[in-house]
This record gives C-alpha cells, structure tokens and sequence, in this order.
C-alpha cells in the first residue's frame, strides 16, 4: 500500500506570510491596518489558486507606500493649517495658549504642553488633551502642571535642547532617569516628542507631545514635525510681538499729536499775568536796585496739569515713561503690582488720558515745553 504524499509548507510562502504579517503591524502602529490585505491565497505549493506567492506581497507593500505618502502629505496640509489659524492670533500669550491644541491636531497627538524658560527652570504654561479627556490620569496631569515650576538639570533632554537647539524622541520614559521623575510619574506617558520654541535666537519654551491614550508609537517623523511646528510657532510670536510693537507705536504717536493740540490750545487760552524783568543797565545802584527802572512783559502761564499729580504718581509717571513694566515699577518702588496699578490708573484719570501711551505722551510733551520755559 502506497502512503500518501504529505502536503509540506512551501517555505516561499512561509516567508510571504510573515512579510505580510510584518506589513499589517507596520502599518496598525501608523493607523494604516486596512492598507495590507489579509492572505486570501492558499499556501500549498504550486496549487492553482497561488500562481505567485510574491504577487500579494508586493501589492500590498506599494498599497502600504502609497497610504504613507498619502499620509505624510496630509499631516504637512494639517500643519499648514494649524499655523495659519495660530498665525491670526491677536497677541503672542493668546498664540502661546492655542499652541497645545493646533500641535495634537496637526500631529495625531494625545496631549501637547508648552511650556517657557526662566534661567534654569522651565514652567509649563497650557496643556491640551486630545484623546482622553476623561482620563483620571490627565486630570492629575493638569493639577500637578498647575503653578508648578521644574528645575532643569544638565542630564535632561530639555537642557540639552538649550544647548543644541534640536529636537529630541524619548523613549522608554519610565525607566529613564535622566528625565523629571514626578511628572513622568504622573503623566504615565511611556515616550514623547519634544522641540525647542525660538524667537530672534532665543530659546522662549518647549514643545512636548506623545500619545498616551491611543499607544501609537512615536517616530522620528513626529520627532520632525514636532520640530517644524515649533519653528512655525517662533516665527508667529515674532510677528506678533513686532506687531504690538508697531501699534504701541502708533498710539504713542497719536497720542503726541493729541498732546501738542492741546499743548498750544492752553498756552493761547491760559490767564495772563504780569512778571517783572530787571534790564540791567550800567550796574546796580543803592541796595542792588537797578539804576534804570524795571520794564514790564506780558506773558502766558504755563498749564501745569503734573501739578495735581502726587509725588508718588510722579514717580510713577516717570518710570512708565521710561519704558518699564508694572513689575519692574514696582521693584523698584518696593510696592506691589496692585499698587502700581491704582497710581496709573489715576494718573491716567488726572491727566486725562485714554491709555499708557497718551498719558506718557502728555508727560514728555509737558516736561519738554516747561523745560524751554526755563
């Protein structure tokens, strides 16, 4: 009796099998599971139904290519998009705040953080939550970010990207020392993105991403456009800080112009009074009187409005003129910011001005004209 041939396994199509099985875990990791068919084909050899073991595997590898491409093309147009909404913010902290959320629509992020530099620490200033939102986990996230400020240590990605201004792909992020423990502790967050935000060549914050929730893996492609975006989002605060520039401008001009009309409109409107001028006229006679008698002029007082300011809106007044903040007025006074904030707000009453840039615009006009004065 004859044994039956026994069917073997085809070890060509053994290895198109796993190829294949490659391919679906390639592309479930980047969200393309549907690009690579399942094997339809039976894997005996040379049966009718497989006339190329090859064929279904270079199909699906151009299908797989093409959905890459597809894909990369798409999160570029995303990108694009998100900095040119970001680009109409009306201020750099309003573009700073809506930084977070454009960077989880444009990348497939979870969650994005941005955050600024001060010296050596860094001060996590929004945090979005795409996927999740529910999550105990970032409830916690945002509690412990909340007024939390982090030293930086030399060993950190963060502090080298001081140093090398290039972006950085973290993984394996709970069991790397090198990282802030307590936030990675409470973040949960296995691997993240990370790029430096910079202005006129200098480093202003920090960019992180990952995708906590979903658990797809982060490459060097989000590493990347992680990076563009932050170079993106420089150039906008660049822009809108030129633009607050040239508008404080602006009103400081007007401002002037308004200060000089009303100027002139109180020297010719101002009461008159009567000063006596000494004409010296060969030396002085008995007691210093002069020899020859006094002539009279008739002269228009100067208004002085900066009369009914206090010494201490005086101060104010002249330090704003010079540029400071309300901080730095009130370090250098030594009072607090809400102080500060009540002297200007009455100087701007008594001077009757409608903002900052009028009311300095009137003090130096003022200073400049009583100065000829003299």
């Amino acid at each position: 009796m004859t044994p039956e041939p026994t069917v073997g396994v085809d070890p060509l199509a053994e290895r198109r099998r796993r190829l294949l099985a490659t391919l679906r875990a390639s592309a479930a990791a980047g969200g393309f599971g549907a690009a690579v068919p399942s094997v339809s084909h039976p894997v005996l050899p040379g049966g009718p139904t497989n006339p190329d073991p090859l064929a279904d595997l270079g199909a699906a590898a151009a299908e797989l290519r093409a959905c890459l491409l597809h894909a990369q093309a798409s999160a570029q147009a995303r990108l694009r998009d998100e900095l040119a909404a970001l680009r109409e913010a009306g201020s750099p902290s309003e573009a700073l705040a809506a930084a977070p959320r454009a960077l989880c629509v444009a990348g497939g992020f979870d969650r994005a953080l941005v955050s600024g530099v001060r010296g050596s620490t860094w001060v996590p200033i929004a945090l979005h939550v795409e996927c999740g939102v529910d999550d105990p986990v970032n409830a916690a996230l945002g509690d412990f970010l909340r007024s939390r400020v982090i030293p930086l240590t030399s060993s950190m990605p963060e502090a080298e990207l001081l140093r090398r201004r290039a972006p950085a792909l973290v993984l394996d992020a709970q069991a790397e020392p090198r990282l802030c423990r307590p936030l990675v502790e409470v973040s949960g967050t296995r691997e993240y993105v990370v790029a430096a935000v910079q202005a006129a060549d200098t480093v202003l914050g920090y960019l992180h991403a990952d995708r906590h929730t979903c658990r797809r893996p982060l490459t060097t492609a989000d590493r990347d456009l992680l990076q563009t975006f932050a170079d993106g989002l420089g150039l906008i605060i660049e822009r809108a800080v030129a633009l607050d520039r040239l508008t404080l401008q602006q009103e400081q001009v007007t401002a002037a112009f308004s200060a000089l009309r009303s100027t002139g409109t109180g020297l010719t409107t101002s009461p008159l009074r009567l000063e006596r001028v000494i004409t010296p006229a060969g030396g002085a006679g008995v007691q210093g009187l002069p020899s020859l008698p006094a002539t009279l002029e008739v002269t228009a007082a100067l208004p002085r409005p900066l009369d009914g300011l206090t010494p201490r809106e005086h101060d104010v007044l002249r330090l704003l003129a010079s540029g400071a903040t309300n901080a730095e007025i009130a370090n250098r006074l030594t009072v607090s910011e809400t102080t500060v904030k009540s002297h200007v707000k009455h100087i701007l009453r008594k001077l009757h001005a409608a903002n900052r840039a009028e009311a300095i615009a009137r003090y130096l006009g003022l200073v400049r004209e009583q100065a000829r004065s003299l």
